[in-house]
């Protein structure tokens, strides 16, 4: 009977627990992602406790707020350059639209850096995306 368990964990148990770690992340089927990379120009390093916000946004309509597609937040950030993916659905691209990214660095809700221009991007081309942030007036 002793046997018969033994056999049962190593050729039952082992593989599958080894096989369902080996699965990478289930992604949304579909899904696409844009990726890069957030930076500032200032030689300040980020206390331990930033966060780092990324959003693709539909800037199209210049009377409206922006329309936030997918966003992502990194925390703790670390330093910079700090990379970030985006997971999106491409069913929410429309076309003759214009999308941008947009990010800023908080430490508990205080704003240290942030897009102060708008980084236009095409959300399904793949392209990698350098992010340059602006210290925000203190």
């Amino acid at each position: 009977m002793l046997d018969r368990i033994a056999e049962f964990f190593i050729f039952g148990l082992v593989p599958l627990v080894v096989g369902v770690l080996a699965v990478p992340e289930v992604t949304k089927a579909g899904e696409k992602t844009i990726a890069g990379e957030v930076t500032y120009r200032e030689r300040v390093a980020l206390p331990p406790d930033a966060v780092l916000s990324v959003e693709i946004a539909d800037v199209s309509l210049a009377d409206a707020p922006a329309t936030v597609i997918a966003k992502r937040k990194i925390a703790p950030a670390g330093q910079v350059p700090i990379k970030f993916e985006i997971g999106f659905d491409p069913k929410a691209i429309k076309p003759r639209r214009t999308y941008a990214l947009q990010a800023r660095i908080t430490v508990e809700d205080r704003l240290l850096f942030i897009t102060d221009s708008r980084h236009q991007v095409d959300p399904l081309d793949g392209k990698p995306q350098t992010v340059v942030l602006k210290m925000a007036a203190s």
